[in-house]
């Protein structure tokens, strides 16, 4: 039996561990991983990320949430968007060493206040490191869709991540 995508390893008999995220050798090209679950947005956390970021953009920071309604549900700030999904990508690839790169990364529509987002990530490529032994690049494409099916977002993303025993985790007892 492959247990490459097991949420539970048994270290002892009857005791089991929980699993999080998968190895480079996990990682299969043309495999597709859902992250889950997903998350719905709100105006107000939008608005907070926003301005944290410092960004003074007025059609995402200049408004009265009480008394904003002629104009349907207010729209999420793209780069508040991309950083859910990247996060909403962690659990599965959660082994990561760095972010190489983002790449392509494109809104398709706006995620507006009550979206809930759903993401997928397609393995497209992936190769053992020549400069990092025993860790792994693997390159992804996401797909990023809302509850009723509208296309809001893709973007491919390069990720360095570690191989069967490498890294933190046994130390650390995950």
């Amino acid at each position: 039996m492959n247990n490459k995508h097991a949420s539970h390893i048994e270290v002892a008999p009857g005791v089991f561990l929980e699993r999080m995220g998968l190895f480079f050798e996990d990682v299969e090209v043309g495999e597709t991983y859902e992250h889950r679950p997903g998350k719905t947005f709100t105006a107000e956390e939008s608005m907070t990320h926003t301005l944290r970021a410092l960004d003074q953009s007025p059609a995402l920071t200049d408004f009265d949430f009480h008394a904003h309604t002629a104009g349907g549900p207010l729209p999420i700030n793209p780069l508040h968007v991309l950083a859910v999904l990247t996060g909403m990508m962690t659990k599965t690839f959660s082994k990561i060493v760095a972010n190489l790169a983002w790449k392509n990364v494109k809104f398709h529509e706006p995620v507006r206040a009550g979206d809930t987002v759903y993401a997928e990530s397609t393995v497209l490529e992936k190769r053992e490191s020549k400069s990092r032994p025993g860790q792994g690049i693997i390159h992804v494409r996401t797909t990023a869709k809302t509850h009723d099916g509208r296309l809001v977002c893709t973007f491919e993303r390069m990720i360095l991540i570690y191989g069967r025993g490498q890294g933190p985790y046994g130390a650390a007892g995950y």
